[in-house]
């Protein structure tokens, strides 16, 4: 196993093993705040806005992380070095910005409503805070992209698109029908920004940007 093989899987192992460990313990402190047994109604729903919610800001803490401590960042970010990290300091910051604004929103979500400790007032201003950033950021962005980033983020959005409105359509369909319940707003919700974070993953994957630099 050459030197080159060997740093890549110890980078893949730590960047992989900070990531479970952060998100375990965002997850359980999550299901930890939501004993109230009135919780029980929409449990589904508030569990799956929260799991999302809880990615989104751990891979937002993460990326803020790696560009606080730039040789911490190129360890545990799919960079080659400290240098490409500090090139594309922008971009990250902009993506931190954006994902720890929008998984704020869903938990901020998962924890209102009957049951929930978070005001109606704090919600509906994470919720206008989150769209807000996710908006301006994004505009702000894309003149930065060159062409093989903008390509990514419309295919990006086109596969999770892909994996959203099937699922809608057949969930829809079941419960028109009879065949299920009512959807519930917070799953329906959970769906769309996990569909954004699996359209990311196939779209990188398929370019073969997820390989450890």
């Amino acid at each position: 196993m050459t030197a080159t093989r060997t740093a890549k899987i110890r980078k893949a192992l730590l960047a992989g093993g900070l990531g479970a460990i952060s998100g375990a313990a965002g997850m359980t402190a999550f299901l930890t705040l939501g004993l109230d047994p009135v919780w029980a109604d929409g449990v589904g729903g508030r569990v799956a806005a929260g799991g999302v919610g809880v990615v989104y800001l751990v891979t937002g803490l993460f990326i803020l992380m790696g560009m606080a401590l730039p040789s911490l960042g190129a360890r545990i970010l799919n960079v080659s070095d400290v240098e490409e990290l500090l090139e594309q300091r922008a971009m990250l910051t902009g993506s931190a910005v954006t994902v720890l604004s929008f998984g704020t929103m869903l938990l901020c979500l998962a924890c209102s409503g009957p049951g929930g400790f978070v005001p109606d007032p704090f919600v509906l201003g994470a919720i206008a805070g989150g769209l807000i950033v996710t908006t301006v950021v994004s505009v702000r962005q894309w003149p930065l992209y060159d062409e093989l980033w903008r390509q990514l983020s419309w295919e990006c959005s086109a596969f999770g698109l892909a994996v959203l409105l099937p699922v809608l359509i057949l969930w829809g369909t079941a419960v028109q029908l009879g065949y299920a319940g009512a959807m519930d707003p917070l799953g329906v919700i959970a769906l769309a920004a996990g569909s954004i974070l699996v359209g990311a993953y196939i779209a990188t994957g398929r370019r073969g940007l997820l390989a450890l630099k």
